[in-house]
């Protein structure tokens, strides 16, 4: 099957993807995804139930939501998509210093009826050619829990599965660094279908992190506006309380605030993994300025 034409298919049909809501009906909120596959029976989904805790469901675990019959974890596939904010709002979020831009909190606070048309309509279109599917946004039980080591974690982690599919690595601030870099968002589906899993060329979890890499970055670090980021990495409860009190504090009185999740995002705009990958998957030696630019 060709899962990828399949997805692109879905994507150009969408209706919601748009900013209407801020009046520019005619304007995509997101870019065409890119698309990753993993195997169900990847060892890396054993290696994050150990990681993020026992909650964190298993490929399998996500098809037994829907399904009573459940294959075995070697026919099943994961298949991650990425959509990456588009050029106009990658540019607006840069100048943005303690609270998003419109165009950020819109595509942030629609995600989730883009994800239920979206995968919906994916779900459908596989159905409709005779796969067993499931999308882990469309399960109610998809929530949040507590992990002892890491704190607030999902029961499924599409930037996890992301990694597995090979479609990029972690950065210092948690954020997931694609080839279209990291001001992104991430949606991901079980499937019982043979697809090639993609190479994950041995790479390891921080990579294609500047910071990781040589020690040279850090850009996220001075973006954060409470400094929930440091050498250490990301604190998720200095974030999640700013957040709170920003909405508070700078919610534009001209979008309405109704169900919206928020996510700040700052340290994923004015960095150089905003919109590509920094490091080379055969660097020896950081890029320099100008082959940033």
């Amino acid at each position: 099957m060709d899962i990828r034409t399949t997805i692109q298919n879905v994507f150009q049909s969408l209706e919601k993807n748009n900013f209407a809501v801020l009046g520019f009906a005619d304007e995509p909120m997101w870019e065409a995804p890119i698309v990753g596959v993993s195997a169900g029976n990847d060892s890396y989904y054993d290696f994050i139930k150990e990681h993020i805790g026992p909650f964190h469901w298993s490929p399998s675990e996500v098809f037994a939501l829907k399904y009573e019959d459940v294959p075995a974890a070697d026919r099943l596939r994961v298949v991650s998509m990425i959509f990456p904010q588009t050029e106009k709002t990658r540019a607006m979020q840069q100048k943005a210093k303690v609270f998003p831009c419109d165009r950020w909190l819109v595509s942030r606070g629609e995600w989730e009826p883009l994800m239920e048309e979206f995968s919906g309509k994916l779900v459908a279109e596989l159905e409709a050619q005779s796969y067993r599917c499931v999308s882990v946004d469309l399960q109610p039980e998809f929530s949040r829990e507590t992990s002892p080591d890491l704190g607030i974690a999902s029961k499924w982690s599409h930037r996890h599965a992301a990694f597995a599919a090979g479609l990029g690595t972690f950065g210092l601030s948690d954020g997931f660094i694609s080839e279209k870099g990291k001001a992104i968002r991430i949606t991901s589906m079980v499937i019982e279908a043979d697809l090639e899993p993609t190479d994950r060329k041995g790479r390891g979890p921080y990579d294609w992190c500047l910071y990781a890499f040589n020690g040279s970055c850090g850009a996220c670090i001075k973006r954060c506006p409470v400094h929930a980021i440091d050498e250490k990495g990301h604190d998720k409860a200095a974030c999640s309380a700013y957040e709170d009190e920003a909405c508070d504090a700078y919610w534009p009185a001209h979008i309405e605030r109704g169900t919206y999740i928020f996510g700040c995002g700052l340290c994923q705009s004015s960095v150089p993994c905003q919109n590509r990958r920094p490091v080379p998957d055969d660097a020896e030696t950081a890029p320099t300025k100008e082959q940033e630019e």
